[in-house]
């Protein structure tokens, strides 16, 4: 979970992540007031060129259920981040609405998500609601940080075809459980056992 990072090569190595919890100091599980658009030209999944560099793997992630974010993003670190989303028309729209991943970086008017077509329907108590919702385009929402959940999966570290060896690695993050960011990372050498904390970037994709 979190977005590609590039720094030098030392292989065999071992990762170790340093991450924060990503909580406020007030309230963790308080919801907060917002607005929601939804991928008109998309299909049912997410986005495959989503700025967080997931490729492919971001427009089925959790089942489709993604989301752009605009200040959620902070520069890359939001990436991979869990949110509970749920429109506040009780006419049409369930209690627990949907849990998304961010996936990518964008706006549209005053909104803070930008969802996938499956995940906006979602948010419905019915096929038809969930029309209704879609005929609409934007809604008001409720949203807040949630662990994000991913049954027999472990943290996956996928190598990007962009490496280029000696010089630079460089790889995204996948399957992240929990609900901390990746704020840091460092690599241990296997063989001498030696570590460094390694300058990094966050890629704009």
């Amino acid at each position: 979970m979190a977005p590609s990072l590039r720094f030098l090569l030392l292989l065999p190595a071992t990762f170790f992540f340093m991450q924060t919890l990503a909580e406020a100091a007030t309230c963790s599980d308080c919801f907060t007031q917002s607005q929601a658009a939804y991928y008109p030209n998309s299909d049912e999944n997410g986005t495959d060129t989503g700025r967080c560099g997931y490729g492919s793997f971001g427009a089925t992630l959790n089942g489709g259920d993604v989301a752009a974010v605009s200040a959620l993003y902070r520069d890359g670190v939001g990436c991979g981040a869990c949110y509970q989303v749920k429109c506040t028309n009780s006419y049409y729209c369930t209690d627990d609405g949907v849990t998304i991943v961010v996936t990518d970086q964008g706006s549209s008017g005053n909104t803070d998500f930008i969802l996938s077509r499956r995940a906006f329907s979602r948010m419905g108590q019915t096929t038809d609601a969930a029309a209704s919702l879609l005929a609409l385009g934007v809604v008001d929402i409720e949203y807040r940080r949630v662990s994000c959940s991913y049954p027999y999966k472990n943290i996956t570290i996928k190598i990007d075809q962009n490496s280029n060896y000696p010089y630079y690695l460089a790889f995204v993050i996948w399957h992240q459980q929990g609900r901390r960011d990746i704020t840091a990372v460092q690599l241990c050498e296997v063989i001498c056992k030696s570590c460094k904390n390694v300058n990094y970037r966050l890629s704009q994709r």
